[in-house]
């Protein structure tokens, strides 16, 4: 069969009439093929099917022709098709459904109803089509409380992985004794839901102890390339990507997933930023900065800063569900140097907070953690600032100065030493995308309950960053460094105001007004 000349399969058919309600072009098909529609009914399936990548591989249309077919094809079954919010499911689904598929059969007879208020269509066999929307937590708990046989997330990358999980786990299963449960994941990069959706589909990192098998996972790439017909009905439609501001022109032209690095940090490279580790110098200044988080991942950053003000993050130290106690103790087990050779940490803002309002007292978590020798300062926790400030310090491409005084290729001011624990970082970073509401401003992420993904090692670089001032250009011997003892007492005085103020709890450590260099590190 071919459609404009272009050949493509039919899977939503009726024998009797010969109508075609929908059929695919080749890699669609491919992906059609790996659902339990298509294999023998005691042969084993992907639960989790992945397509797409790029813009224009007919993601939309393909997750329509599958909750059709399995209306059709399983009678009594349910189905559920996502996006993001109300008006995207019905512009992109809800309408094109209707144009696309006839409630009456050639013949007359009812094919399927529609109720708008329940945004679902019920068809002659009594299967079932919703759509649905999950842009909040709000949104989330509707689903709660049903049953789908197929679950479709168009866009996946635009939802929270405790939504997916949650749901595809408790809520996909099936309703008749012919279906066969599984999930439909059709996504371009990018989103709140990048790095789940590369670790599953892209990296294949399964978590085996929580019963992720290898089998239960397939993915098809899908590109413009593939979709004759878009291409022929609108020919400019690629040149029109290839204007696309990056990361965008990357992930949505080439739906390409390791491009997490060309997303919040366009200058991140692994080859650059990731240096073997060595013994840092002794004169050096040592920092450390930390973000808390208790069912969220607390991650320590331990770094130096040499005489041209380039900073190392020498290790990355994290953990989740641990008390006050068990955190100092994996710090100091953990960390590559001493911890009292820190001449400052900053942490932030919720090690400080009390419900003053409520007339709260007790000790905050800065009193707890300095009573076990971890004493902090404020970090400034500026967003946007922040961001800015770790593009700065990762820029290479035009960060040096060429033979005709021109900008060209330098070095980064910011590396992590090749270590277990900066590689997670390192990922993390790669994967912080932009916010499309403020793109100054990277998307807010939270961990999965294994402490996957989230953004708890990105705050915490961002405030080491943007809370240390990046002093000369890199490869200047020329300016001050920043660490004379001068500048130590005077930051230490600063502080020592700072924590005397009436938004610092009473009882926190005082520092001492009078300090020699040498003493600098042991009350900050």
């Amino acid at each position: 069969m071919e459609i404009n000349g272009v050949p493509v399969h039919p899977v939503v058919t009726v024998e009797d009439s010969g109508e075609v309600f929908y059929a695919l072009q080749q890699k669609q098909y491919e992906a059609y093929c790996l659902t339990p529609l298509v294999t023998p009914a005691d042969a084993p399936y992907p639960e989790w099917i992945g397509y797409g990548g790029a813009a224009g591989g007919g993601k939309s249309y393909l997750s329509r022709a599958i909750a059709v077919a399995c209306a059709f094809g399983w009678p009594g079954s349910t189905s559920i098709i996502f996006r993001r919010t109300e008006r995207e499911v019905i512009e992109n689904h809800v309408n094109k459904l209707r144009m696309e598929l006839p409630d009456r059969f050639a013949d007359g007879s009812r094919n399927y109803s529609w109720n708008g208020e329940e945004m679902c269509a019920t068809f002659f066999n009594q299967s079932r089509i919703y759509f649905g929307y999950l842009k909040s937590a709000s949104d989330f708990m509707r689903y709660q409380g049903q049953e789908y046989d197929c679950m479709i997330f168009e866009e996946s990358t635009h939802y929270e992985w405790r939504w997916v999980s949650w749901l595809m786990g408790n809520r996909n299963r099936a309703t008749t004794n012919l279906s066969r449960p599984f999930g439909f994941f059709p996504s371009n990069p990018g989103g709140i839901g990048h790095s789940w959706y590369k670790r599953l589909f892209i990296s294949k990192v399964y978590h085996t102890e929580n019963d992720e098998q290898p089998e239960d996972f397939a993915f098809v790439q899908a590109k413009l390339s593939d979709n004759d017909i878009l291409r022929k009905r609108d020919p400019r439609y690629e040149r029109r990507l290839n204007r696309l501001p990056e990361p965008y022109r990357t992930w949505q032209r080439d739906g390409d997933f390791s491009q997490g690095a060309g997303a919040a940090l366009p200058e991140l490279d692994r080859t650059k930023h990731l240096i073997p580790a060595f013994k840092p110098m002794d004169h050096w200044f040592y920092f450390g900065a930390f973000d808390w988080g208790f069912k969220h991942p607390w991650s320590f950053g331990v770094y130096a800063v040499d005489e041209d003000g380039t900073v190392y993050k020498l290790e990355t130290i994290t953990g989740m569900l641990m008390h006050p106690p068990q955190i100092a103790q994996r710090i100091k087990q953990k960390s590559p140097i001493p911890i009292e050779r820190l001449q400052k940490i900053v942490g932030g803002h919720d090690l400080w907070a009390k419900r003053r309002a409520y007339g709260e007292t007790g000790k905050t978590l800065y009193d707890r953690f300095s009573e076990l020798g971890l004493t902090f300062i404020q970090a400034d926790i500026d967003r946007i600032q922040g961001l800015e400030s770790m593009r700065n310090a990762t820029a290479w491409r035009m960060a040096g100065v060429t033979e005709d005084g021109t900008a060209g290729p330098g070095e980064p001011r910011f590396l992590l030493f090749d270590t277990p624990g900066n590689r997670k970082c390192f990922q993390q970073l790669e994967d912080m995308t932009p916010d499309p509401e403020n793109e100054e401003d990277v998307i807010k992420v939270n961990a999965d309950e294994r402490g996957e993904g989230g953004d708890d090692m990105y705050d915490e670089t961002r405030y080491a960053l943007h809370t240390w001032p990046m002093l000369g250009e890199s490869g200047s011997t020329d300016r001050p460094t920043g660490w004379e003892a001068t500048t130590l007492l005077k930051e230490a005085e600063e502080q020592r105001v700072r924590h005397t103020r009436d938004d610092i709890p009473t009882g926190a450590a005082a520092i001492p007004s009078e300090l020699t260099f040498g003493e600098f590190g042991v009350f900050i």
